[in-house]
């Protein structure tokens, strides 16, 4: 019984190690067979990169490589992209040769010069997955653009204005056509003579109208020495638009000479009801007019005086009446209406002076009581044509002196209307609420001037104000007070010079309102060193 029990174990073990190896030479055979088909498959793409424009299409073959054949298998499609995707179309499966054939169509518009794609298909093979990628890059298709300068002056004083014109053209459709609503950089470099180099003067940016033109005032007055500009202008490289532009640009050189007294008249801009007589006149003007003589500087001789002949006149219905006036003169002198002039205004002459500069072309017939700072447009409207003919194009130097361009405190309203009363002169209501702090004329008008005039700025300050308290008008932390009608600090514009004259009205001295103008000599050196 031993011994029968000892055979069957033997054999029983003969048996499993029989069967184990033969467990292995099936699991062997099997996976030498798998790993031969999985060497025979393969996805083969083409083209593997491409590099096309925006809009374009290209043809992407696929090849599924599968010993034996193979039936019809579904694909899948990823694209990525940088920036819009585009699309593919594709059939759904290969064909029964393992092939298909899909369309990439890129985007119609990108935005940057190279934009990277990458185009997966996927299949799914006896449980295993098959990628193929394609890499391509998408171009812009830039139009050609052309962009030429002119300009109003080639040769000019310094101080004048000349107006720069920017024409740009792009090829599109076949045909050359303005460039509408675009953005062109002018950039401005100059060098006296003698210099080694060029300096960077400034630069703008500005926007095409209609016809494809974009205007730009250029105005230089700091120049010593014969002087050349160039003049760039600048269209950048664009591809934000549904139309994509190539770069281009343009210069233009300009002459410019030192100004010399003489060569601009200056013209003389009195304030409040300051030509109710010719004996205020002459006290007002008298001493700076012959100095300015003395020097060589050409007084545009003209009816100075103005008054507003109804109570509704605002200061920029005056501000129209003296350019016309002053128009009028230029032409009278021997001058061209467009005479480059130099302007001195005492008080509110200074912001009718500063109304032909910053609103030139203003149609100012009427004013708008209901308007509110914040509001649209301006208080002071007209009958739709221009009335303002003096512009700040034809200023160089403006003079304020005691000029309310911040106004006066409201305390002085009343004084200043019973003043009117007593003398009656009803005509010259409209513009007293014109020159109160925050007025609606002021708050249109703003506080910082234009770009292509030189500001000068004066005021007194007599140790006590009128109605109100000591302001800071320039930021510089020290409050002042007034010339004893205008306080010292509210002809200050932003950025521009101010120049303050401490001390006592007349006779004890010269820093009230009217002296600052008539008889301060620091004022009148003052405005003799700025005219050139």
């Amino acid at each position: 019984m031993h011994f029968k029990m000892k055979n069957i174990w033997k054999i029983f073990a003969v048996v499993s190690i029989i069967l184990f190896c033969i467990i292995l030479i099936l699991a062997y055979n099997w996976a030498n067979e798998s790993g031969k088909e999985k060497a025979k498959t393969s996805l083969e793409v083409s083209p593997s990169s491409f590099s096309i424009y925006e809009g374009d299409s290209i043809n992407i073959s696929i090849h599924l490589k599968v010993e034996n054949g193979i039936p019809a298998v579904p694909v899948e499609w990823d694209v990525v992209a940088s920036g819009d995707t585009g699309e593919i179309f594709s059939p759904s499966e290969t064909d029964s040769f393992g092939n298909l054939t899909a369309i990439y169509y890129a985007p119609n518009d990108v935005d940057v010069m190279n934009q990277s794609v990458t185009l997966i298909a996927t299949i799914i093979w006896n449980g295993e997955k098959f990628n193929a990628v394609v890499n391509g890059v998408i171009h812009p298709i830039l139009h050609e653009t052309t962009i030429s300068i002119s300009s109003t002056k080639k040769k000019m004083i310094a101080g004048e204005t000349t107006h720069m014109k920017a024409k740009i053209i792009g090829f599109v459709d076949k045909k050359w056509q303005p460039l509408v609503n675009e953005t062109i950089k002018w950039t401005f470099f100059g060098k006296e003579e003698g210099e080694p180099g060029y300096k960077k003067l400034g630069e703008k940016k500005e926007k095409t109208n209609q016809l494809g033109i974009c205007d730009t005032p250029f105005f230089i007055s700091d120049v010593d020495k014969n002087t050349t500009v160039i003049a760039t202008a600048q269209f950048e490289e664009n591809l934000s638009g549904d139309i994509d532009y190539m770069g281009c640009s343009s210069t233009f050189y300009l002459s410019v000479t030192p100004k010399k007294p003489g060569d601009f008249p200056v013209v003389l801009i009195h304030g409040w009801i300051g030509s109710v007589s010719d004996w205020l006149i002459n006290v007002t003007w008298w001493n700076i007019t012959q100095k300015l003589l003395q020097h060589g500087y050409k007084v545009l001789d003209f009816d100075v005086t103005y008054e507003p002949s109804w109570q509704e006149h605002h200061i920029p219905w005056i501000a129209a009446e003296v350019s016309r006036k002053i128009r009028d003169a230029l032409v009278l002198n021997g001058y061209p209406p467009n005479q480059t002039i130099d302007i001195i205004g005492h008080s509110m002459g200074g912001l009718i002076a500063r109304f032909m500069a910053e609103h030139g072309g203003a149609d100012v017939n009427f004013w708008n009581e209901s308007w509110e700072p914040g509001d649209k447009g301006y208080p002071w409207y007209g009958d739709g044509y221009p009335d303002v003919c003096i512009t700040g194009d034809q200023i160089d130097d403006l003079f304020l002196i005691g000029t309310p361009c911040h106004g006066v405190p409201p305390g002085i309203n009343e004084s200043i209307l019973s003043i009117i009363g007593y003398l009656y002169f009803p005509w010259w209501i409209g513009q007293v609420p014109d020159m109160i702090y925050h007025s609606k004329f002021l708050e249109a008008m703003g506080y910082e001037g234009c770009d292509i005039v030189d500001y000068y700025s004066v005021g007194g300050d007599i140790g006590f104000i009128l109605g109100g308290e000591p302001v800071d008008f320039d930021g510089d932390g020290i409050a002042h007070t007034s010339d004893g009608l205008c306080p010292t600090e509210s002809p200050y514009l932003e950025g521009k010079p101010l120049l303050i004259i401490i001390g006592k009205a007349w006779p004890k001295g010269d820093a009230d309102h009217m002296s600052l103008i008539a008889i301060n000599k620091e004022v009148h050196e003052y405005i003799l060193k700025h005219l050139t």
